[in-house]
């Protein structure tokens, strides 16, 4: 169940070819029967498809959190970036202690990351593109705990003094810690950067 709840594409396209055979079928035998199969198989793929718009997992929730906070921070929203972090949110040291870049890029933000430094820093960038892949979260409801895992792809420019930052090809990993701060409200206490050109 927690397969069809996170992703079902798969059972989704399943159906939808099955309603398509059977049509098929339909047309070749001239058999009713193949039109009530057609008719349940519509019917299934409609209530999954409802079921996927209703039904929003934790995952999802969390999901959508760091979808959200990239946003914000392209559009250099420092309250709308704020309203995803907990209020002991950090920025950590990167694990990568090889990689001199990423240390040299992420030194400048670390400890905590609250409203008026994010004013401060996004005020003084401008965003071409900030873009997630890869993204892989998990929650558990046990500890009101959860994980984000992803690769992000930015290319952005410092106003004053001015620079220019870009992610390699393969962008930078990131890690995110987060915490059901209310049901079904999540938000991020820890960003870890991790390594540049993750694969």
């Amino acid at each position: 169940m927690e397969f069809l709840s996170d992703d079902p594409t798969y059972p989704a396209i399943v159906l939808g070819v099955m309603a398509a055979v059977f049509l098929v079928l339909l047309k070749i035998t001239q058999q009713g029967k193949h039109l009530i199969l057609a008719g349940v198989s519509i019917a299934l793929l409609g209530l999954l498809l409802l079921i996927e718009w209703l039904w929003v997992t934790e995952t999802e929730r969390i999901e959508d959190v760091i979808y959200g906070l990239a946003a914000a921070v392209q559009a250099s929203d420092a309250d709308k970036a704020a309203d995803f972090l907990a209020p002991e949110c950090e920025l950590e040291q990167t694990p990568d202690r090889g990689n001199l870049v990423v240390r040299i890029v992420t030194s400048r933000f670390l400890g905590p990351i609250t409203r008026d430094r994010l004013r401060q820093e996004l005020d003084n960038y401008t965003f071409e593109y900030l873009r997630v892949a890869r993204l892989q979260a998990n929650a558990s409801m046990i500890s009101g705990r959860g994980t984000a895992e992803c690769v992000i792809h930015v290319s952005a420019q410092r106003l004053e003094p001015t620079a220019f930052y870009m992610t390699p090809p393969n962008g930078m990993g990131w890690s995110f810690g987060l915490r059901e701060t209310e049901p079904h409200v999540w938000k991020v206490t820890r960003i870890t950067p991790g390594r540049l050109g993750t694969q």
